[in-house]
């Protein structure tokens, strides 16, 4: 199976397609598998070298249960062993989600490595203690409180499943772990990037004024849509992240 190394933690990741590089990381909770799911490898794979990670607590990684495993440094470097393995020295940098913030880890200790970023509906925010609560109770009651914060059932069976599947106390490990402030990283955004979200996200005025601080950002912003029906629809906003690297590379 692929995975790569790092400091003893394993790393599984896929590669898929063809074309300009870009590696995905998924959102708190999800796991690599869920690209296929969604029809993302379907709609994008025709045009692009998808490498697809499992990010360290998550999928078929390693989960280690110490808070300590997840720094900041660590899950940049997840990244980059796996950037080297495949001899890939520059790619597109996608996150969704909390992925997002991996895009901010990347960008401030790997800058040359990459030639944009996309911010795919992100939350720059680990989950909170109402849910790291009930990761500690049991699966049904994480994904019952999931919900809450969400804002609406999740009615995806196989997202739903996935949730479930988790290691709960590698997830509250991941979600324990040091943190940072998203503009804090701004300045280390040198390359061009991406912003897209549903305009039922209650982190829209945000992303509006991240967007102004991001040197050539695009940002769209999909009306009378939520956090899940953005960063799960593949259809909607595939044309979107297709249009936006082939531009970058034509």
């Amino acid at each position: 199976m692929p995975y790569t190394i790092n400091n003893e933690i394993k790393i599984y990741f896929e590669v898929v397609g063809h074309g300009e590089p870009i590696i995905m990381h998924h959102g708190n909770g999800n796991c690599l598998k869920d690209w296929y799911t969604l029809g993302f490898v379907d709609k994008l794979s025709k045009d692009f070298q998808l490498i697809l990670i499992d990010s360290r607590g998550h999928g078929k990684s390693d989960k280690p249960h110490n808070p300590l495993s997840y720094s900041i440094k660590n899950r940049a470097d997840d990244s980059i062993c796996v950037l080297n393995q495949l001899n890939i020295k520059k790619a597109h940098c996608f996150g969704a989600s909390i992925g997002a913030s991996t895009c901010m880890f990347l960008a401030k200790y790997y800058p040359n490595r990459f030639n944009s970023y996309i911010f795919a509906t992100p939350y720059f925010t680990q989950f909170n203690n109402d849910i790291k609560k009930a990761l500690l109770k049991n699966p049904i009651a994480y994904v019952k409180e999931l919900e809450k914060s969400l804002g609406h059932k999740i009615t995806n069976k196989e997202m739903r499943q996935t949730f479930l599947d988790n290691d709960a106390i590698a997830l509250w490990a991941a979600n324990s772990s040091e943190w940072f402030d998203y503009l804090d990283y701004c300045k280390y955004i040198k390359s061009p990037s991406l912003i897209y979200a549903g305009s039922k996200e209650k982190s829209v005025p945000y992303l509006l004024e991240l967007s102004k601080n991001l040197p050539n950002n695009k940002i769209h912003i999909f009306p009378n849509l939520n956090h899940a029906q953005v960063y799960w629809s593949s259809k909607l906003v595939t044309p979107i992240i297709n249009d936006f690297v082939k531009n970058l590379t034509q």
